[in-house]
């Protein structure tokens, strides 16, 4: 068996090779490239330790991107390639990192390491897929089936239950028996995992092809990742069956929690600040019926990528049949391609405006938001003498008063 490898990484194992040094392509490349999959990265393992490495690769340009276990990030042409010495792993005390590495000359001792059967290979132009474990043979059966005793795998390095999900998730392959009843009954342990490693792991699941099969069976387990319980049985296929967005599958997996509980699991999560707020608006707006009446005001509220998502999310909640989803988002296409007024930017009126009719300060944003959300409900056209009327209608009523009063269209407020 022979592959075409990209020219920076047959040059790397080339310049490594001619100074004596074993070298292969390992891991998740040699696992996509056997199924055909393009790999998205090329990692490569080698006997020469890391000062070794310098040496061969002097004169180009090097990071050292974790010298201390082992691994330099050698620049050639403009690929960046990561190298890392064939190594065995110290105890891992803190259910995560090895205490310490030892360097060896074993390419079978570093892949004895790794998490999965279908990830311990390595592949050589000249010697073919190095594969000690029966990697090859559980990609034929499609299964995920740890490298040795799933327990000491998974007590090494927690990660690796949910990573298990994911692959299981992303490939479709089930997990092999004794490693799907270990990852179960060790899940607790995933509380030593940092909560943007959890993050990331739990992304890549709910973006799998297969995610539903996985929550249906394993959603104990990612429920003790979250801490927070999910009726995964229902909830797995509506994941499922949303478009492949983050926001989308992440909002239809916690909007059984409602905002603040949905808003806990995010905080926690420690997510970016526009996925946290994309994925509760979602959660928020779950219930909204969406007509193409409401179309301006809801592109006003929600802006229109999360009113898109929210017509998608509808669609697969049963909320919006096909027909009444096509009719929303052909709306939508016809408010924007008219500019529509929908932001403040838009409204024929300013700040200035409204200044002058006495406004200060923090009344002048609420009688501009009241008069753009009568705008976009069509109470009131985007025409200047006409809001500049009920601007000073509304300045009137909060003369009278000593604050704002609210008001009310369909029972939506106003101001």
């Amino acid at each position: 068996m022979e592959w075409k490898l990209p020219a920076a990484v047959a040059e790397a194992l080339r310049r490594l090779n001619d100074a004596g040094y074993a070298a292969y392509i390992v891991g998740g490349c040699v696992r996509d490239r056997a199924m055909g999959i393009p790999p998205h990265d090329w990692d490569i393992c080698t006997a020469a330790a890391p000062d070794d490495m310098k040496k061969v690769f002097q004169g180009e340009r090097t990071i050292e991107t974790g010298v201390r276990h082992g691994t330099l990030t050698v620049v050639l042409g403009d690929e960046p390639l990561e190298i890392t010495a064939f190594r065995r792993d110290g105890d891992y005390r803190d259910g995560r990192h090895p205490e310490s590495v030892r360097f060896t000359s074993s390419i079978e001792e570093d892949l004895s390491r790794r998490d999965f059967t279908v990830n311990a290979m390595a592949y050589h132009p000249e010697e073919g897929i190095v594969d000690p474990f029966g990697g090859m043979d559980d990609l034929k059966r499609g299964i995920i089936r740890c490298v040795g005793a799933p327990e000491k795998r998974f007590g090494e390095d927690a990660l690796r239950i949910l990573r298990a999900l994911r692959f299981s998730a992303r490939l479709g392959f089930p997990i092999e028996e004794n490693t799907a009843r270990a990852l179960v009954t060790m899940k607790n342990r995933l509380s030593l995992i940092s909560r943007e490693r959890i993050a990331a792991e739990t992304e890549g699941i709910l973006l799998g092809d297969h995610a539903a099969d996985v929550l249906t069976q394993y959603g104990g387990v990612l429920s003790a990742a979250l801490e927070t319980e999910i009726p995964w049985s229902a909830v797995a296929p509506i994941v499922g069956g949303m478009p492949k967005k983050l926001p989308l599958r992440l909002a239809a997996a916690l909007a059984s929690l409602g905002t603040d509980g949905a808003e806990k699991v995010l905080r926690g999560l420690k997510v970016s600040r526009k996925l946290e707020e994309d994925t509760l608006t979602l959660v928020t707006w779950q219930d909204t019926v969406v007509t193409p009446d409401a179309m301006q005001y809801l592109l006003m509220r929600l802006g229109e990528e999360n009113l898109r998502n929210l017509l998608d999310f509808s669609k697969v909640l049963g909320k919006l049949t096909e027909e009444a989803e096509k009719a929303a988002s052909e709306c939508l296409d016809k408010l924007l391609s008219e500019n529509a007024c929908h932001t403040l930017a838009q409204l024929a009126v300013h700040g200035d405006d409204v200044a002058a009719l006495g406004a200060k300060g923090r009344e002048i944003g609420e009688i501009l938001q009241a008069l753009l959300n009568r705008v976009t409900l069509g109470k009131l056209p985007n025409q200047k003498d006409a809001l500049l009327r009920e601007a000073a209608r509304l300045m009137n009523e909060i003369k009278k008063t000593s604050k704002p009063q609210k008001h009310k269209t369909e029972g939506i407020e106003i101001l």
